[in-house]
């Protein structure tokens, strides 16, 4: 049986380490009823000789550590046991992982389609560089899988390394055309990728990664990777208007403008948004090509990403 903290057994067996062998009148006063705890102690191996001296603690110990060690062998078989019993049973295995992994390309491309058709509530996501294309949450006319509910709150974060790429640009003009989307920007780099969709979250086995990928459904999992993302969120940029750090030179409608550019609207798409002519557009971009010092509209999105929003 093994000493335990603060008892009157531990304090005398101290004692004894402590001031060698003392016969049992001068340990009056050490402890309450002296008599009593040496029998304890002595009966368990502690103690030995008269007058009580300590044995050496490894000794003394020893068997009750091997108690304790066969005991969590056997714990440790019955819990390995039981855990394969219940990884067998039909009824768990109906209840479905609580994490998966997903180690192929077409298993996140038919999770991601999955959780956009079914999202009801919310869908939070961080893009990040790499950058893993997957069908991006499109408007119904333009959707080939089936759509969630379309009054769900979307918020999405993307990293601005990966502005340059065209099929982030296409994902961010497919999500600004959902009604109440809300984009984000970062200067900083991003801890991984995540999407949320209500309770399940989908992110890299390893962070920043690609392949394989986890599909998270155990609440309290999930509840954490909200919490990173809510994080990320708050310390984005909204994307409007008002934060464009853009030159002087540039005037509210040259803004607007360059916001429709970096989400790759083309000229007449821009001019119907911004309610002016195509002609317009294309002085304004021009003269934003001029300012940031680039000869072409990619290399205009990537000059603005990084300095100007």
């Amino acid at each position: 049986m093994p000493l335990q903290g603060d008892s009157r057994e531990l304090h005398l067996y101290e004692y004894l380490i402590d001031n060698g062998p003392t016969s049992a009148e001068d340990l009056q006063g050490v402890v309450e009823d002296p008599e009593q705890t040496l029998d304890w102690l002595r009966e368990n191996g502690f103690i030995v000789g008269d007058p009580p001296r300590a044995r050496r603690p490894r000794h003394a110990l020893s068997e009750a550590l091997a108690e304790a060690a066969d005991t969590l062998e056997r714990l440790t078989h019955l819990m390995q046991n039981l855990d394969q019993r219940y990884e067998s049973s039909e009824h768990y295995r109906s209840m479905g992982e609580t994490v998966s992994i997903l180690t192929s390309r077409e298993e996140v491309t038919d999770t991601f389609d999955y959780l956009q058709g079914t999202v009801r509530h919310e869908w939070m996501q961080l893009i990040t560089g790499p950058f893993l294309p997957l069908a991006g949450p499109l408007p119904p006319e333009q959707s080939t899988v089936p759509i969630g509910d379309l009054n769900c709150r979307r918020r999405v974060v993307y990293e601005k390394e990966v502005m340059s790429s065209p099929s982030v640009m296409e994902g961010l003009r497919n999500t600004m055309r959902w009604g109440g989307a809300q984009i984000r920007f970062t200067p900083h780099r991003l801890p991984t990728k995540l999407l949320v969709a209500d309770d399940v979250a989908l992110t890299p086995l390893e962070e920043r990664g690609g392949l394989p990928m986890m599909m998270i459904k155990a609440p309290p999992l999930v509840a954490g990777q909200i919490a990173r993302f809510e994080e990320e969120w708050e310390r984005a940029i909204p994307y409007n208007a008002d934060i464009v750090r853009a030159p002087q030179e540039l005037g509210v409608q040259d803004r607007r403008i360059l916001q429709q550019v970096v989400a790759g609207e083309t000229d007449n798409a821009i001019a119907r948004l911004c309610e002016c002519s195509p002609r317009t557009v294309g002085r304004s971009i021009a003269r934003m090509r001029e300012l940031a010092g680039v000869g072409t509209r990619g290399q205009l999105i990537h000059f603005a990403t990084k300095n100007w929003l």
